[in-house]
């Protein structure tokens, strides 16, 4: 049956309509995909920011504790809260050395000597200068050293090298005796040292706490 020319006029009204609408809808879902994929890159940023956020606060809190010396072992005191963790001798010495570690860095130095007094003894020494000495896997003492930056490390009533006889007996009972090491003090059976000179103003020059290899 032949068309009339209006009936096809109508077939091919609704032919362009049809075609029109797919091309909306096709375009409505492609802006659509385009929106959610910024949106997922502009999460995943965020969530990458936050990352390297909370990377960077954990670094920063690591540079907010203190190490502190004791005569019952080593002190982290964290500056913020003042909460004080003890690393007391005759703990184990590789959680000393984590302990340590987390505030100073991995060691430096690890050495051994066997000719000790009171037997082989280990020695760890940080890049800082202080060393902790250990017997059987114990953590037994520590060392400061002139000239390194340990040389700055104090006991939290602020004895350290370079304080003064005067400085000692105002927080400790000293005693002090003349050896072959020098002039040696013993504060309170805890902290133990050579003086400059046996008088008030005699400086702190080396000091020490627990076990040590000293050769008498």
């Amino acid at each position: 049956m032949a068309l009339s020319t209006s009936s096809l006029l109508l077939l091919l009204w609704f032919a362009a309509c049809s075609n029109t609408s797919s091309d909306t809808v096709s375009g409505s879902e492609t802006n659509n995909l385009q929106t959610t994929v910024k949106d997922t890159e502009s999460s995943l940023t965020e969530r990458e920011a936050a990352d390297n956020i909370a990377v960077e606060t954990e670094t920063e809190n690591l540079t907010d504790t203190l190490l502190a010396l004791s005569g019952d072992g080593l002190l982290l005191i964290d500056e913020q809260s003042g909460k004080t963790q003890t690393i007391p001798f005759d703990t184990d010495i590789a959680t000393s050395t984590v302990a340590i570690s987390s505030v100073l860095g991995e060691p430096m130095q690890k050495n051994r000597n066997s000719e000790c007094s009171a037997g082989a003894m280990s020695f760890i020494t940080w890049s800082n200068g202080l060393s902790i000495n250990a017997i059987k896997d114990r953590f037994v003492g520590w060392t400061v050293h002139q000239n390194t930056e340990s040389a700055n490390l104090t006991t939290v009533n602020n004895i350290g090298l370079g304080k003064t006889l005067a400085d000692l007996e105002a927080n400790y009972n000293v005693e002090v005796t003349e050896s072959t090491l020098g002039i040696e003090f013993v504060a309170s059976d805890s902290l133990f040292g050579l003086l400059s000179a046996n008088k008030p103003d005699g400086i702190i020059i080396n000091l020490w706490s627990g076990i040590a290899c000293n050769f008498r």
